[in-house]
């Protein structure tokens, strides 16, 4: 791979429980240099997003984490890196073929399934970033989906077999090179690019909070991570992920 940083140090794993909870769990007695990466071809106990699970047949789909210090980044701007992983998702796999959405906050999916998730564990002190642990799970070769009916992989869509660390070692350049312009204080052009690359923008789309069901259009998302709709009635409202679902 040709990168900087991203990916130098390198852990490859059999099969491990989680690559995000190994690292984390090693911070706090081992020194790893920003970039480095924990790939497992297994991950027994994976890890998603709101306490969900991420379940990947073995060597069929990338499971990996790699280690970031953005210690430039203020906590109220936490947000910023969900951005800029994403983006870097985005990048890679609209190389292959273009139609890759960015759904709120940071899955990744193709039409209407998703192919791709983040999760991203952080160390705080009061004011800023020690690390950030950013897990991806990426559908590559996985052929069926046992109770996921919304999951789909790389080799669906585009009917061919992908050679699983040759797709990694692209990601780890997009990240780097998104990573880089976050770094740069370049926050308008990540979130631009965001917008323009996000799932059901601008769009007049059902949605539910609170039980309730109602029609509404995505037009923004705060710096704080919450998502940005206008109502039928013109008022503007912000949720955030605990407080939404989307219906179709």
């Amino acid at each position: 791979m040709e990168t900087l940083f991203i990916g130098k140090n390198y852990l490859k794993f059999d099969e491990i429980p989680s690559t995000n909870s190994w690292l984390m769990e090693r911070l706090s007695v081992q020194n790893f240099p920003e970039g480095t990466l924990v790939f497992a071809k297994y991950q027994s106990i994976g890890k998603g997003q709101r306490c969900s699970s991420w379940t990947a047949e073995q060597s069929s789909s990338l499971t990996f984490s790699v280690l970031l210090k953005p210690t430039f980044l203020p906590i109220s701007n936490a947000y910023d890196l969900s951005i800029c992983i994403a983006l870097a998702l985005h990048d890679c796999l609209n190389e292959l073929r273009p139609g890759f959405t960015i759904k709120w906050p940071n899955d990744i999916y193709f039409e209407d399934k998703k192919v791709a998730g983040i999760l991203i564990e952080n160390q705080l002190n009061k004011t800023s970033y020690q690390n950030a642990v950013v897990g991806i799970g990426l559908n590559v070769n996985q052929k069926s989906f046992v109770n996921l009916p919304n999951a789909i992989s790389l080799k669906q869509i585009l009917g061919i077999k992908f050679p699983v660390e040759k797709v990694l070692n692209r990601l780890c350049e997009t990240i780097e090179a998104r990573y880089l312009q976050l770094r740069a204080n370049k926050y308008e052009q990540l979130k631009q690019a965001y917008l323009k690359s996000m799932y059901r923008y601008n769009e007049v789309r059902q949605f539910r909070s609170k039980n309730k069901e109602f029609t509404a259009t995505i037009i923004g998302v705060l710096r704080s991570g919450r998502l940005v709709l206008v109502l039928q009635n013109g008022e503007k409202c912000d949720f955030d992920i605990k407080e939404i679902e989307f219906i179709n």
